[in-house]
């Protein structure tokens, strides 16, 4: 019997030398070096466990109640992730479905977005480039190991700012900048540039991916909107991210994940009542068609949904 309200059975976290401790403080933990949370992942590469009859894994679980989880839906669509980039990140790129298919990966196409949940003094992300570039030219600056942020946007961001980041759009966070990111449920990355920090670049496919025109800013910054208790800060074909901002009720066809980044929330069914505390998740199957959203202790909370295609 699945529940209304689903729970990880443990924290799915990654340490990466650029990570630092929000995540481990959010979770209240005790842990550095903490660069990614991955939260209810049906990814094969980390599957989350889940808190049902012991610990399960949730890709397993999807298996034995597809149609009570993700109603219509075929497969789990959606990555969502807490990031903390406590050094600059690896300029990077994400193939779409068709130029993963055509590069013979096994993985998805990942185009992503990112609601940024904490930023330092003048943190910045790097979206797209300034102008039009050539790919020669570019090839020629990374050989050279010059800094190609030079040829990218910087944008500084604060709480509350929101991007979302076709693929094939050239990015970056940069140092202080800790974002929650969904994305589909992808987990290739082509590295571009590192720093000279000695890690393995994917130029080849990183090129064959890369969208070399200029990017405006503005087309990709997303502008939050109001609908019903929720701010909607991402509204894509893919997926959407709202902020919940007063005590709700939601109906809904397929799953949807809460986050709760400070304070406490309580979700109610008819049937079930849970909390969902500082720092932790909570997964609400389709068969939970109705449910409310209360928050306690000025709490912040985002709900994660797919769209439904």
């Amino acid at each position: 019997m699945l529940p209304k309200f689903i729970f990880q059975a443990e924290d799915n976290l990654v340490e990466k030398p650029w990570g630092g401790n929000f995540i481990a403080k959010l979770k209240g933990i005790e842990a550095n070096k903490i660069g990614e949370s991955w939260e209810f992942s049906a990814h094969p590469s980390r599957p989350s466990l889940i808190a049902i009859n012991g610990k399960i894994r949730f890709d397993e679980l999807i298996k034995k109640f597809r149609r009570e989880i993700l109603g219509d839906l075929e497969e789990f669509p959606i990555l969502v992730k807490l990031i903390d980039a406590n050094e600059d990140l690896s300029v990077q790129v994400h193939p779409s479905e068709e130029q993963a298919k055509e590069l013979g990966e096994k993985d998805h196409g990942k185009p992503e977005a990112w609601v940024v949940l904490d930023a330092e003094e003048n943190a910045k992300i790097y979206l797209g480039f300034k102008e039009d570039v050539e790919p020669e030219e570019f090839l020629k600056a990374i050989e050279r190991n010059e800094n190609v942020l030079n040829y990218l946007n910087a944008i500084r961001v604060e709480k509350g700012d929101a991007f979302y980041i076709p693929a094939g759009t050239i990015h970056a966070l940069g140092k202080g900048v800790r974002v929650l990111e969904v994305s589909t449920n992808s987990n290739i990355t082509y590295r571009i540039y590192d720093y000279g920090r000695g890690r393995e670049l994917h130029l080849d496919k990183a090129f064959k991916v890369l969208n070399f025109k200029r990017t405006g800013v503005e087309e990709l910054r997303q502008k939050p909107k109001r609908l019903n208790g929720l701010l909607r800060y991402i509204d894509t074909s893919y997926f959407k991210v709202d902020r919940v901002l007063s005590n709700t009720r939601i109906s809904k066809e397929t799953f949807q994940i809460l986050l709760c980044i400070d304070g406490r929330v309580k979700l109610k069914s008819s049937s079930d009542i849970v909390e969902v505390k500082r720092g932790r998740s909570a997964l609400i199957p389709a068969i939970t068609k109705d449910y409310g959203i209360e928050l306690e202790d000025e709490a912040e909370a985002y709900v994660v949904s797919p769209t439904k295609i």
